[in-house]
């Protein structure tokens, strides 16, 4: 069972990580800590806090089969794990051991097995030494789940078994714990099955005194103050390591998820929507250093099965398309086997952008041919939907090709978060962005599409996406199952698009951004740029319209007038910009056939 193990005191329940790979055997383990911050304190703030953890738990796990660590920010603990369960869905939760009423994030281990978002399982002492496990099963709903965990662990550790069945006095036959356990009971590590009748305390003790260690189930008791329960008091009260178990039925986990309700006043909507973009900057912003391993990456890959695809989308890219596919040729294929295809999407360029890619080895594809009976349209954002069609990967991301120094970063530092947190759907790059002015670069002024248009937008309209340093960015990927799902706009709105999409489908904390530091492309002019505004405004228009049920896009006008100044006069321009709505390349019958659906 995939088994979700928050870490407090990392030093001293290390242990638990340990234990936690022996049950789980060859399914994943997710080490999990949670950054407290006090009312007083921005949540964004406890970003450096939340690196520093990441890195001690990615040490943690880097020597365990199957694991992989998770850090988020919360002001209390307790919350973060519920919602860290409702998204990663594990079988099973490990928690430390404290005494009952005692703090353990914010609760107490009584109120946790009274309502536990999944099956539980606390764990007091280590079990490195266990060789000789008693499991009492009494019956109810607790007994498979103890039996499961002590026979998980048993195969792994090499350790024996003894089950344990306490009745009345009147009932002296073992054949309960055939009727409770089925195939469990004959389980090759069960060494023992032991029936006895009398006070369920006295003799699990005097068995317990056989043995190294015990699992056991909580009282079971609905609504009882204590749920541990006498004779769980009676077992805690020996010195032996033990696991005191409680059941939930699993908790649901989809895809696409309904967005949080927001408060209808506007000081406390406003209130509500800082904390949550404040913890979402501080727990799903990365840096690429964090995704340099690129061993652990392809580990991860095969792990889960992944296949890898990076898409180039191109036009008239000649000057710098041949270093964009050497660097991820070499780096990421040829030298670390990360990434499976690479392809180049070009948009009919009248260079020799092909002629370049096709002779540097790579599959050229043009993207008025792609899917000819839908037609075709400019934009990049055509070539970008029209791209999933081509490509075969369960990970797709795309890179600019106009980058003039090109980094493999900026394709494994996409990857990283996808990789390593199975939640995250979507992920965006950003980074500085010189501005080159004649024959000189200054240090920032670029992205001024971004900070003037794109996210003042989202602030206005789709606040939970302020945190988003860089809406427009080229770098950018995200899960196939994802991506087929959502629409794409033809034109420089696409980002805009998909970004709004994800959230409204997916939920925030499926979308991810990564420090990318520097990136250093092609600044296009005022006029270009007051065009590709004018189209992501269309975009926001659109989804702003369709929330509320409302033609505003369709009744705004789509014709926009650029002043350009000529021989010292100013003229009028007249450009009909209409962005095209791509639907769903799921909804696509030659997709669907192509991939045997």
């Amino acid at each position: 069972m995939k088994i979700l193990v928050p870490l407090i005191e990392l030093e001293l329940e290390r242990h638990l990580a340990d234990l936690a790979t022996a049950i789980a055997g060859e399914d994943e383990v997710v080490l999990f800590s949670v950054i407290e911050a006090g009312e007083d304190r921005s949540l964004a703030e406890m970003q450096p806090q939340v690196r520093a953890r990441r890195r001690e738990l990615d040490a943690l796990a880097g020597p365990l089969a199957h694991a992989r660590a998770v850090v988020t920010v919360a002001r209390t603990g307790w919350d973060a794990v519920v919602e860290t369960v409702r998204r990663e869905n594990p079988g099973l939760l490990l928690l430390p051991w404290r005494r009952p009423g005692w703090d353990l994030l914010g609760t107490t281990l009584g109120a946790i097995l009274r309502d536990p978002p999944c099956d539980v399982a606390v764990v007091r002492g280590s079990f490195e030494r266990a060789r000789r496990i008693l499991v009492p099963v009494r019956g109810g709903r607790y007994a498979q789940l103890a039996v499961a965990l002590a026979v998980g662990f048993a195969h792994r550790r090499k350790a024996a078994l003894t089950l344990l069945h306490v009745s009345a006095p009147d009932r002296k036959t073992p054949l309960g714990l055939y009727r409770m356990l089925g195939e469990l009971a004959f389980d090759e590590r069960v060494e023992h099955l032991v029936s006895r009748s009398g006070d369920p305390a006295t003799i699990i003790g005097e068995e317990l005194d056989r043995h190294d260690a015990i699992v056991f189930g909580a009282s079971g008791i609905e609504g009882a103050a204590d749920q541990v329960g006498p004779v769980g008091d009676a077992i805690l009260r020996s010195e032996r390591p033990a696991i005191l178990v409680r059941t939930r039925a699993p908790v649901a986990s989809a895809l696409f998820l309904e967005r949080a309700p927001l408060p209808a006043d506007r000081a406390a909507r406003s209130r509500a929507i800082g904390e949550l973009v404040d913890r979402w900057f501080a727990e799903n912003t990365f840096s690429s250093a964090e995704c340099a391993d690129l061993r652990r990456l392809v580990d991860a890959k095969e792990r889960q099965g992944l296949r890898i695809s990076v898409g180039l989308p191109a036009l008239n890219e000649e000057a710098t398309i041949r270093g964009v596919i050497h660097a991820i040729r070499t780096r990421l294929m040829e030298r670390i086997p990360l990434v499976d295809e690479l392809v180049v999407i070009d948009s009919d360029s009248t260079d020799r952008t092909r002629e370049i890619a096709e002779a540097e080895g790579v599959p050229v594809h043009v993207h008025q041919r792609i899917l000819p009976e839908c037609g075709a349209y400019a934009g990049k954002g055509e070539t970008l939907w029209k791209s999933l069609h081509v490509l075969t990967g369960d990970l797709v991301v795309w890179v600019d090709t106009d980058v003039t120094s090109f980094h493999p970063k900026f394709v494994y530092g996409i990857l990283g978060p996808l990789l390593m947190r199975p939640d995250v759907q979507f992920v965006k790059a950003f980074y500085q962005r010189p501005l080159r002015i004649g024959g000189e670069i200054q240090a920032t002024g670029g992205g001024r599409v971004t900070e003037l248009t794109a996210r003042p937008v989202l602030n206005l309209f789709f606040p939970e996406l302020s945190g988003i340093v860089q809406p427009l960015s080229g770098e950018q990927g995200g899960r196939r199952a994802l991506l087929e799902q959502l629409p794409f706009f033809s034109t420089y709105g696409v980002e805009t698009g998909l970004l709004i999409d994800t959230l409204q489908r997916a939920g925030l904390g499926a979308i991810a951004q990564v420090d990318m530091k520097q990136r250093i492309h092609r600044n296009q002019s005022l006029y270009a740029l007051s065009k590709m505004s004018f189209e992501i405004l269309q975009v926001a228009l659109r989804r702003v319209g369709e929330a509320r049920g409302e033609r505003l896009w369709e009744d705004a006008n789509s014709t926009m007038k650029l002043i350009k100044p000529e021989d010292g006069r100013l003229h009028l321009e007249l450009h009909d910009i209409t962005t095209i709505e791509r639907p769903p390349m799921i909804s696509i019958p030659a997709y669907r056939a192509a991939r045997g659906r």
